[in-house]
């Protein structure tokens, strides 16, 4: 194969990453983040595409296949590099927004820090069009990076580790599991395109680098979008439809060897609390019964989710008194924060599983008619003994 057609190959791939980010940035809208993380990540995607366009430009050039001289191949990589500072930034911000949507004084900082880095950046790649600090091109007309290239790949991790270790320090702050699974993902942004420039190095005339950027760009769009679509608003927890999903799995596998058994969980006068203390710490209350719940679950290595309203849902394998460790559970948290929080108190229904004969529409209303038996007692209408 001659030069030209590695070149075209080469090109081609970076015009399938071009189209493959165009429907993320279609797709990137205020149904999977605010509209300022959206603007943000929609920004570190069109500058990918742009970096992409140069890096295809100066393929192409490079392999004699349009034409090309030492001015164009200058003004090339320079916007190239540009565009990989600027899309650095723009990954950086759109983690901090994600974070930290409180705007506290930690993240302004950081914020100004990356943005002071990337601007020093950019303004020395203009300067190396003319000065050669970052690049220059030999005797042959090929493009070399210079010695001072390293202050451009030092600036580059400086703001991808300084938004990716934040963003690390701030997942042990959070219980959530998803959530912290998320916010552990600007890590990818520095392991795989430090593998891939590896690589590249090794490999030359392959578009590695353009693949290990977007590769983090694309799953983290995919957890973020499938974080919106299967996680509640107020809680943190799985929402319904997940839930449905999971039981669906759940009930294909039960069997006599495999049983399972699904619990549903509902906040005891949860009307009077909105009613008394206002919808602010009704809210409240529902997200310290959930992180009660989530704890309970981890514990079991269960399934938990939020049904609607005050009631929620635990899927699990192992037998327990669920019941009391979740009241257990919420009694502990609540301790920590009585003046915010009203007493809460708990009942559970639960149902068991153990053929994939039943489906989840019966089994959810045999763990709701327990539920509602134990409502009774809880209201004093049934003694514990008529409901056996």
């Amino acid at each position: 194969m001659d030069n030209s057609a590695l070149y075209i190959s080469y090109a081609m791939t970076e015009i399938f990453c071009i189209l493959f980010s165009i429907g993320i940035i279609i797709k990137a809208n205020k149904n999977v983040g605010t509209q300022l993380q959206m603007r943000y990540f929609r920004g570190m995607a069109m500058f990918f595409i742009i970096y992409l366009l140069s890096d295809i430009f100066w393929a192409l050039g490079q392999g004699g296949l349009i034409p090309f001289n030492d001015a164009l191949n200058k003004a090339t990589n320079a916007v190239g590099l540009v565009a990989v500072t600027l899309l650095t930034l723009g990954w950086c911000i759109f983690v901090i927004y994600r974070i930290d949507q409180n705007k506290s004084k930690n993240m302004k900082l950081l914020m100004w820090i990356h943005y002071a880095v990337a601007a020093a950046d950019a303004l020395l790649v203009i300067i190396s069009v003319f000065t050669s600090f970052y690049f220059y091109i030999d005797e042959k007309g090929i493009f070399q990076f210079a010695d001072g290239y390293i202050v451009h790949i030092i600036f580059t991790f400086l703001q991808l580790f300084g938004s990716g270790i934040y963003s690390f320090a701030q997942s042990f702050k959070n219980k959530q599991v998803k959530v912290r699974k998320e916010y552990r993902l600007p890590l990818l942004f520095i392991i795989i395109p430090s593998a891939t420039a590896i690589l590249e190095g090794m490999l030359p005339l392959t578009p590695i680098v353009s693949l290990g950027i977007f590769l983090p760009i694309h799953y983290a769009f995919l957890e973020i979008q499938n974080s919106e679509i299967y996680s509640d608003a107020l809680t943190g927890l799985n929402n319904r439809r997940r839930m449905e999903i999971f039981l669906q799995d759940m009930i294909h596998n039960a069997s006599e060897d495999k049983p399972f058994r699904i619990y549903m969980i509902d906040v005891n006068d949860f009307k009077q609390v909105n009613d008394k203390f206002g919808h602010i710490v009704g809210d409240r209350t529902l997200q310290l019964v959930a992180d009660a719940l989530h704890n309970v679950s981890d514990r079991l290595h269960g399934f938990c989710a939020r049904y609607g309203g005050d009631e929620f849902v635990l899927i699990t394998n192992d037998e327990a008194q669920v019941q009391e460790a979740i009241q257990n559970e919420v009694n502990t948290m609540r301790a920590r924060c009585a003046d915010l929080v009203p007493t809460i108190s708990v009942c559970t229904g639960s149902a068991e599983c153990r053929s994939g004969a039943v489906t989840a529409t019966q089994l959810i209303a045999q763990a709701d008619e327990q539920l509602y038996i134990q409502k009774e007692i809880f209201h004093g209408r049934k003694k514990p003994e008529e409901a056996k």
